[in-house]
């Protein structure tokens, strides 16, 4: 995915500055990144990335739970990561912000032992999301951990069907793997094990499931 092709957290990039406020009133985000956190057992000395950080409310919430964590955000979209790093100055949390060219992440193999996402994955097609799964392998450490949160499959009509106003926003293409149930799939071809569904949300926009995974 090169960075002039990236699809913007709301589609549209005058959406942006709305992000926050439109993400919070129509999902149970706080929810759902609580629940990414627990699932992840985040400790002090933890070294921790957060992919696709966008604004930082995973990335800051991450840091509150583990202040001793190093904690690290990423994200192809300069002018979302500029609000991450007004977030984090006036919280006076200490977090590494950076933005990346979306191709090979800038860091050394073996460099975190945790890696989380929210919301992101359905943002990318299937082979970007192959490519940065193989990627967020490559910087795990072993014993490392991946856990994300993103639609997936329901076995609830509803909210398959809720799914397509996100498919329609975002388009068929990235989201077909979501929409299908094959990000586990996905996660366990680029080497993870133990790749588990840990928990469902249903929102006014399609099943958001939280999936875990280790490398060994």
């Amino acid at each position: 995915m090169s960075k002039n092709k990236f699809i913007p957290a709301l589609r549209f990039k005058w959406l942006t500055p709305l992000y926050d406020f439109l993400i919070g009133a129509t999902m149970p985000e706080i929810n759902i990144k609580q629940s990414l956190i627990k699932f992840s057992y985040l400790t002090d000395g933890a070294t921790v990335l957060d992919f696709g950080c966008g604004t930082g409310t995973l990335t800051i919430m991450a840091k509150e739970t583990a202040p001793g964590a190093n904690v690290t955000g990423i994200d192809i979209d300069v002018e979302i990561l500029n609000k991450a790093i007004d977030k984090a100055r006036e919280k006076e949390i200490e977090l590494l912000l950076l933005n990346y060219d979306g191709t090979k992440l800038p860091f050394q193999n073996y460099s975190f032992n945790r890696v989380i996402s929210c919301l992101v994955f359905h943002h990318l097609d299937t082979d970007t999301k192959q490519r940065v799964l193989a990627e967020i392998f490559r910087v795990l450490n072993k014993t490392g951990q991946l856990h994300i949160a993103d639609f997936g499959r329901s076995n609830s009509w509803i909210q398959r069907t809720l799914f397509n106003i996100i498919r329609g926003l975002d388009g068929f293409k990235p989201t077909d793997a979501n929409a299908k149930g094959l990000l586990p799939e996905l996660i366990s071809d680029a080497g993870f094990e133990n790749v588990e569904i840990k928990k469902r949300f249903k929102t006014m926009f399609g099943e958001v499931q939280i999936i875990s995974a280790e490398k060994i």
